[in-house]
C-alpha cells in the first residue's frame, strides 16, 4: 500500500512540476519574474518528494531527515512570486504593506498550528516541532496570501486563484493531519489524506499553469476590491484572535499555550501598527502630490484665461467676458463693440529683430493699450499680434475716436535695443446687437472688419457690415473650389498672339499662355475671379508649376510641328518670382523640350519687382544667366518709374491696357503712351501694349513705332491649335514681301 502510495505521489508531484513549468513558458514576459518562483516552488516539492522515495528505499528513519527541507520550501517560494507580482502593479508602500499582512496571517496560522500540536508534543524536540509546524504553516499562509492578494490585483480570471488556494489550503491540512498523526503515534496514512496529498498536487499543479495577473475591466468589481483592501488589517487580527481563543477553549492550555497566544497577537498588533504608519506615510506624500496637483491646476487655469506675455486675457478669457458683456446689455438695453487690432507687417519685425525683441515690441504695444484703454473696457491678446477691446455703452462717432487714438499710439515709434521700430494697426469693429446677438459670432464679425480693414486704403479701421460676411463666405467657398480643381485637374490654357509691327501688316512673334479653369458643370470661370485669390493664399504656386510644364510641353509641340521660331510669354506670379528655386526649374524645361531659351520671355508684375527690389535684382540676374528675356507686366498701374527701369536686367516693358482705352481720342493719353514707347527706347527697351481694340489704335501705335501690340483686334486667346495657322500666314507674308 505504502508503494502505491509514493507511486501516486511521485506522478502527481512531476504532473504539478510540469504543468508549473508550462505556465511559466506560456506566460507573458511580464509575468515570468513571478512565474520563476512558482517553478521553484513546485521544484522544491518535486525535490522533497525524490528523497522522500530515496529514504524509504533506504529504510532512513531519521527525523528531521533532507525531505524535510524541501516540503515546506514550497509556501516560501509562492508567497515570494506573490509579492513579486505585486511589486510590478502597485507602490512601494503598499506591497510593504501586503507584506506586513502577509506576515500577519502567517503568524495567526503558525500560532494556531503550535497550539494544536503543544499538546501532543512532549516527546518531540523543538527542532521536530518546528519542522513538524513549518509543513502545514508555509502552504496555508501561502493559500492565505493568494486569497489575500485577489483584492490588489483584481484578477479578469478567477479560477486558477481559486484552485491553487485550494490545493494549498488542502496539501496544508493533509500535511497537519499527517503530523498529528505521528504526534499521537497512529497510522500516519489513511485514505483521504494519501489521496488528498495527489489531488492537492493537481490542484496547485492547475492553478500555477492558468495563473495570471490580468486585471479585470469592471469598474464595480474594482470598487468591491478597495473596500476589501480596507478591512484586511482588520480581518487580520479577528482572525488570529477568534482564532487562538477557539483554540485554548476546545484544547486546554499548555503551559506555552498562554505566552504563543499573547506573543502572536502582540505581534500582529505591532504588525498592524507598522502597516498603518507605512500606509500613513503613503497618504502624506499622496496628499503632497495631491496639493503640488491642485497648485498645478490652478498655475494651468491662470495660463488657460491669461496669456503668459502679456498678462493680459487671452482669446478664451475673452470670450468669456464678451458673454457676460453681451448679457449686461441686453438687460439694460445697450451696446457692446468688439475692437479686433492687428500689428501691420508684424512678423518683419521677428524675421528682422528675433522673436525677443518682437516679445518686447509687444510688451511696449500692450501697455500703451492699457494706457489708453483702462477705462473704455476689457483689453485682451487674443493671439500673436492681434489684441481685443471690448466695450459698452459708445457710440459710432465714439468709437471712431477711439479707433483713432488706438492707431496713433501705435503708430508712435517704440525704442527697443537701439531699434528704432514703427508699424500701424488695423482695427475692424463689431456692435452688439446691431451685428450679432452672441460672443462667438460678434468675433467672427470683428475679424472680418479686419481682414477687409487690411486690404483698404482709406482708413485702418472698419465697422462690420452684412457684405464683408457675403464677401468672407464666397472666398471660403472659392477656396474649396480651387483646391479641388487643382486635385481634379480642371484647369485648361489658352494662348494669345502677340504681334510685331513692322511697315507691312502686323506678323505674329509670341503667344502668351493664359490660364481658364472649367468647372466640372461646364461652367468658365474668368481669371479675374480667381487668380487673386489664388496668390493671396498661396493656391497660385501649385496652378503655375502646372501653367510652366502645360506651356512647355503645348510649346515645343507647335515649334516642332510648325517648323516655326515662335516665342512663348509666360506670367510669373509675386509668389512664384520669389521662389529661389524657379531659375533653375525653368532651365530644366528649357534643356528637357530643346528649346531656346532666347524666345522664352517671362512677364514679372510691378509688384514683385519693386516689393524687395535688392533680392528682386537677385532673381532676375538669375534668369539672365538662363538666357530668357524678362517683360515687366502691366507697366503704369504700379509704382515704379522709368528711372528705376534703367538699374533692371528687363528686356521688355508690356504697358497696361488702361492707357489704350481713350487713345487716341484723348490726347493725355496719347501722350504718355508716346512718352513711355520713346523712354523705353532710350533704355534699349522693346514695348508691347496690350489691349489693342481698334484700327485707330494700331494706327496711333505704329506711327508712334511701337515694337508689339496685344489684343483683340488682331487675336484673341485661342487653343494652341488656333496657332498654326497665324504661323502660316506670317510666313507667306514674309515670304511675299
Amino acid at each position: 500500500m505504502l508503494w502505491l502510495d509514493n507511486v501516486h505521489w511521485f506522478v502527481t508531484n512531476v504532473a504539478c512540476l510540469i504543468l508549473a513549468l508550462l505556465g511559466y513558458y506560456r506566460s507573458h514576459l511580464s509575468h515570468r519574474p513571478c512565474k520563476r518562483w512558482f517553478v521553484f516552488g513546485a521544484l522544491a516539492y518535486f525535490t522533497g518528494g525524490v528523497l522522500w522515495i530515496f529514504e524509504v528505499l533506504t529504510k532512513q528513519t531519521n527525523f528531521p531527515a533532507q525531505s524535510d527541507i524541501f516540503y515546506p520550501l514550497m509556501g516560501v517560494c509562492l508567497i515570494i512570486g506573490f509579492i513579486t507580482a505585486l511589486r510590478s502593479q502597485l507602490s512601494a508602500a503598499k506591497t510593504w504593506a501586503f507584506s506586513i499582512d502577509t506576515i500577519s496571517f502567517s503568524i495567526a496560522v503558525l500560532s494556531y498550528i503550535l497550539i494544536l500540536y503543544l499538546p501532543q508534543s512532549s516527546e518531540v524536540s523543538p527542532l521536530q516541532l518546528a519542522v513538524l509546524s513549518a509543513y502545514p504553516a508555509s502552504l496555508l499562509s501561502a493559500a492565505l496570501v493568494s486569497l489575500l492578494l485577489i483584492p490588489y490585483l483584481r484578477p479578469a480570471w478567477m479560477m486558477p486563484w481559486l484552485m491553487l488556494s485550494a490545493g494549498l489550503t488542502l496539501l496544508g491540512a493533509c500535511w497537519m493531519q499527517w503530523n498529528l498523526n505521528a504526534l499521537n503515534h497512529v497510522p500516519q496514512t489513511s485514505l483521504w489524506t494519501n489521496y488528498g496529498f495527489s489531488a492537492a498536487d493537481l490542484l496547485i499543479g492547475s492553478g500555477l499553469y492558468g495563473w495570471q495577473v490580468r486585471i479585470a475591466k469592471r469598474v464595480s468589481y474594482h470598487r468591491q476590491c478597495r473596500r476589501v483592501r480596507g478591512w484586511i488589517p482588520a480581518i487580520t487580527f479577528i482572525f488570529s484572535i477568534s482564532t487562538l481563543a477557539l483554540i485554548w477553549w476546545q484544547s486546554g492550555p499548555h503551559p506555552y499555550a498562554y505566552y504563543i497566544a499573547i506573543g502572536s497577537v502582540m505581534m500582529i498588533l505591532v504588525f498592524s501598527a507598522l502597516r498603518q504608519s507605512i500606509l500613513l506615510r503613503e497618504s502624506e506624500k499622496l496628499l503632497l502630490a495631491e496639493n503640488l496637483l491642485a497648485e498645478k491646476e490652478r498655475q494651468y487655469q491662470q495660463l488657460s484665461r491669461n496669456d503668459p506675455l502679456t498678462r493680459l486675457p487671452n482669446r478664451l478669457a475673452i470670450l468669456t467676458l464678451l458673454e457676460h458683456a453681451i448679457i449686461t446689455a441686453a438687460d439694460a438695453s445697450d451696446t457692446v463693440a468688439l475692437l479686433m487690432i492687428d500689428l501691420k507687417q508684424f512678423q518683419s519685425i521677428n524675421d528682422s529683430f528675433g522673436h525677443h525683441t518682437g516679445d518686447l515690441y509687444l510688451l511696449e504695444i500692450a501697455q500703451r493699450l492699457q494706457y489708453i484703454t483702462h477705462e473704455s473696457g476689457e483689453l485682451g491678446r487674443v493671439h500673436g499680434d492681434k489684441f481685443a477691446l471690448i466695450t459698452s455703452r459708445k457710440t459710432d462717432a465714439e468709437l471712431v475716436h477711439l479707433a483713432n487714438n488706438l492707431c496713433k499710439i501705435v503708430h508712435k515709434p517704440v525704442l527697443i535695443e537701439g531699434h528704432e521700430l514703427i508699424l500701424d494697426a488695423y482695427i475692424g469693429i463689431s456692435l452688439f446687437p446691431r451685428d450679432a446677438e452672441d460672443a462667438e459670432q460678434l468675433a467672427r464679425n470683428a475679424n472680418t472688419a479686419l481682414a477687409h480693414a487690411k486690404h483698404g486704403t482709406q482708413h485702418p479701421y472698419l465697422f462690420y457690415c452684412k457684405e464683408h460676411t457675403r464677401l468672407a463666405q464666397n472666398r471660403f467657398k472659392l477656396d474649396v473650389q480651387l483646391r479641388k480643381a487643382i486635385k481634379k485637374q480642371e484647369f485648361f490654357l489658352q494662348f494669345q498672339p502677340i504681334f510685331s509691327l513692322g511697315k507691312q501688316q502686323p506678323v505674329i512673334c509670341n503667344i502668351e499662355a493664359l490660364i481658364r479653369w472649367k468647372t466640372n458643370k461646364g461652367e468658365v470661370v474668368s481669371p479675374a475671379e480667381f487668380i487673386p485669390y489664388a496668390e493671396q493664399s498661396g493656391l497660385i504656386l501649385p496652378m503655375g508649376e502646372w501653367i510652366i510644364a502645360e506651356a512647355f510641353k503645348h510649346w515645343a509641340k507647335l515649334v516642332k510641328d510648325s517648323g516655326h521660331e515662335v516665342g512663348l510669354s509666360i506670367n510669373i506670379s509675386p509668389r512664384q518670382f520669389r521662389d529661389h528655386s524657379l531659375p533653375l526649374r525653368i532651365a530644366g524645361q528649357l534643356q528637357r523640350y530643346h528649346l531656346p531659351a532666347r524666345l522664352l520671355t517671362l512677364e514679372i508684375t510691378e509688384s514683385a519687382v519693386f516689393e524687395h527690389e535688392e533680392q528682386a535684382l537677385e532673381t532676375l540676374k538669375q534668369f539672365k544667366a538662363i538666357g530668357v528675356r524678362l517683360s515687366l507686366d502691366d507697366f503704369g498701374v504700379g509704382n515704379s518709374s522709368l528711372f528705376k527701369l534703367k538699374h533692371l536686367p528687363l528686356d521688355e516693358l508690356k504697358i497696361d491696357r488702361a492707357f489704350m482705352i481713350d487713345v487716341p481720342e484723348s490726347s493725355a493719353d496719347s501722350e504718355i503712351v508716346s512718352t513711355i514707347i520713346k523712354t523705353a527706347g532710350i533704355l534699349g527697351l522693346s514695348v508691347v501694349v496690350e489691349g489693342i481694340e481698334t484700327e485707330a489704335q494700331l494706327e496711333f501705335l505704329r506711327k508712334i513705332g511701337c515694337d508689339c501690340i496685344q489684343g483683340f483686334l488682331l487675336g484673341r486667346p485661342m487653343d494652341i491649335q488656333g496657332i498654326p495657322p497665324l504661323l502660316v500666314a506670317a510666313k507667306t507674308q514674309t515670304l511675299s514681301a
